[in-house]
C-alpha cells in the first residue's frame, strides 16, 4: 500500500512504518520546520496510553509523533499535564495557556496527537493543502461517527456539507491560523470540564445521552459541536489530502 499523504494518523500501521523509515536510514534529518509554523503535541507527564489502550506502543514516556519529528529534523513543541487519569480535553487549557503566553509567535499553529501520528514529508505540504482550502483552520477527517448521536442537528448539518460522504472532522490533526485558533479555543473550552469523561468510560457516557451534551464530553466531540458555528472558517479535509486515515 502506497501512502502518499505527508502525514499518517493510523495507531494500526504507525509503528511498523516508523521502524521502516528508520531501519532504511531514510528521510533522517531530511526537512525542517516552516518558520511560519509551530506544531504541538499534548500529552500526560507518563505512561502514553490509559486502560483502554493498553500496549499500544513500546514508548512510554517518549511518544512516537517525538521521536519520528526529532529523526526527520523537525522542532515540535510538547505540552505536558501530570494529571491522572489522562482526559483529553487537558488539551483545552495546556494548548490555550500555550498561545496566551506568547511563546508561539508563527502564522500557523499545528496540533497533533502523540500517540499514532507520524510524518513522512515535508510540514510545508502541510501549509500548502491547508491554504488551498481558504479557511481559517483545517481539521482532517474519518469514518468515526462518535458523538453525533447526542447531538443529530449537527450531523445534519455537517452530512450537507460533505455530501453525506461519510467522513467527519477528526480532532487528531489539525492546522490552523493562530490568530484564529486562539478564538476557536475560547468558544471550546466552555464544554470542557476538570472531571470530564475519559475514554474508558466514553461509549457509556454517550448512551446517556447527557442533557447538558457536549459539556465534558471528549475533544473531538466539542469541536465537532462548535463546527457549525466557525463554518467555512473551521473546514475539514474530506479527501484527506493531509493525512492518512484508513
Amino acid at each position: 500500500m502506497t501512502i502518499y499523504q505527508p502525514i499518517i494518523h493510523d495507531r494500526h500501521i504507525v509503528d511498523s512504518l516508523f521502524k521502516s523509515m528508520k531501519d532504511d536510514g531514510r528521510l533522517k534529518g531530511a526537512f525542517k520546520l516552516p518558520s511560519n509554523l509551530t506544531i504541538v503535541t499534548c500529552r500526560n507527564e507518563g505512561t502514553m496510553v490509559d486502560r483502554l489502550l493498553p500496549h499500544l506502543h513500546e514508548y512510554e514516556h517518549t511518544s512516537i509523533l517525538e521521536f519520528n519529528l526529532d529523526y526527520l529534523g523537525i522542532d515540535l513543541v510538547v505540552l505536558t499535564d501530570a494529571r491522572l487519569p489522562w482526559r483529553n480535553t487537558f488539551k483545552f487549557e495546556m494548548i490555550r495557556n500555550y498561545l496566551s503566553s506568547g511563546e508561539c509567535k508563527t502564522e500557523y499553529f499545528m496540533c497533533c496527537d502523540a500517540i499514532d501520528v507520524i510524518f513522512q514529508s515535508d510540514p510545508q505540504e502541510v501549509i500548502d493543502i491547508f491554504e488551498s482550502f481558504d479557511c481559517d483552520c483545517l481539521f482532517m477527517s474519518s469514518h468515526a461517527l462518535d458523538g453525533y448521536s447526542c447531538m443529530p442537528e449537527v450531523k445534519r448539518f455537517v452530512d450537507e456539507i460533505n455530501g453525506n460522504n461519510g467522513r467527519y472532522l477528526n480532532s487528531g490533526i489539525y492546522i490552523g491560523k493562530t490568530s484564529f485558533v486562539k478564538e476557536m479555543f475560547d468558544e471550546a473550552i466552555k464544554y470542557a470540564i476538570p472531571h470530564g469523561v475519559i475514554m474508558a468510560d466514553y461509549m457509556e457516557y454517550l448512551s446517556r445521552k447527557p442533557i447538558d451534551y457536549p459539556k465534558g464530553s471528549q475533544d473531538q466531540d466539542i469541536f465537532r459541536y462548535i463546527e457549525p458555528k466557525f463554518y467555512p472558517r473551521i473546514k475539514v479535509d474530506y479527501q484527506n489530502l493531509m493525512a492518512y486515515r484508513s
